[in-house]
């Protein structure tokens, strides 16, 4: 299946939206940051998409807290276990205005927030499609969902990996296990996951290839990096029962003509991070940041 194909024939479906889950079963690797500026930059011209971000991480919050999103009443919690709750009544705006254009730009945000033992109580009521029941309501609204995965491997993070069409998978150069972790979730964790939604004849979701997340590193930690990626590929292809090849995930652009292994990365760059603290996304302030994740958008989700 060409991965490229697949979420264009997604995109060019009106009025749909390509719903992505960010995830890594690693946590540390910038997945919420990676979801607010992706979203960011979507809204942003010359894309002007219409976005919906997700916060699905109960335990941690960063999306919410990044934001510095207020609760609402009611709540994701109430509409996940109220099916007469809207889902439309539990999404915030997050506006941000733009002194020189005067224009304003923005997402939706659909946070979390309620007591942890609500939270750890509503995996006893509701099964893993739910999230997608709910989020099926609004695609017709949207040009992207995003959602923010916790780094497990438990009801919330399958029910977003459920709930999308892609996977958006950081690693980090310098964090071997986010790179296993990665491998882990793209030949185990998904494949479960589609097996689950074929029995309702749908398919999904994909896995796109992995990308490294803003760390600086070193030629000897790069050397390492790469080392253990070959491992990973090579070392299932021992197995003759083996079927799955990750190759085309760390390597996308390798073929047996051009041996190109190179994988897309978001380089370091500390205005990033900093910009967490005064809750806006660095993209919409910052025209560095900005480039880097337009580069991440075109790379994988508006690639011709």
């Amino acid at each position: 299946i060409n991965i490229a194909t697949l979420i264009k024939e997604k995109i060019d479906k009106p009025r749909k939206a390509l719903t992505v889950a960010v995830y890594n079963n690693k946590g540390g690797v910038g997945k919420t940051t990676t979801t607010v500026n992706t979203a960011a930059t979507l809204s942003l011209p010359p894309y002007q998409k219409k976005v919906l971000v997700v916060d699905f991480d109960p335990n941690q919050r960063d999306l919410t807290n990044f934001l510095a999103i207020k609760p609402s009443t009611p709540t994701f919690y109430n509409c996940l276990i109220d099916k007469n709750i809207n889902v439309r009544d539990v999404i915030s705006p997050y506006k941000i205005s733009d002194k020189k254009s005067k224009k304003e730009f923005g997402f939706d945000v659909i946070p979390v927030h309620g007591e942890l033992s609500n939270w750890d109580d509503i995996a006893q009521q509701i099964t893993f499609d739910r999230l997608t029941k709910v989020l099926d309501k609004l695609k017709n609204h949207y040009d992207y969902i995003l959602i923010d995965s916790p780094p497990n491997w438990r009801i919330f993070s399958v029910s977003a990996i459920y709930a999308a069409d892609v996977v958006l998978i950081p690693a980090k150069h310098n964090n071997l296990f986010s790179l296993e972790n990665a491998a882990i979730t793209i030949k185990e964790y998904i494949p479960k996951v589609q097996q689950a939604r074929r029995k309702n004849q749908d398919f999904g979701p994909v896995a796109l290839p992995i990308f490294f997340n803003g760390e600086r590193i070193t030629e000897a930690q790069k050397k390492v990096a790469k080392s253990y990626i070959n491992k990973l590929i090579n070392d299932p292809r021992q197995d003759p029962h083996n079927k799955f090849d990750l190759l085309p995930y760390f390597y996308p652009r390798y073929t047996k003509a051009n041996k190109n292994t190179e994988i897309f990365e978001l380089p370091s760059y500390a205005a990033i991070a900093n910009y967490t603290f005064a809750h806006v996304p660095a993209v919409y302030q910052n025209k560095v940041a900005r480039e880097y994740y337009k580069s991440l958008v075109n790379e994988y989700f508006l690639e011709s």
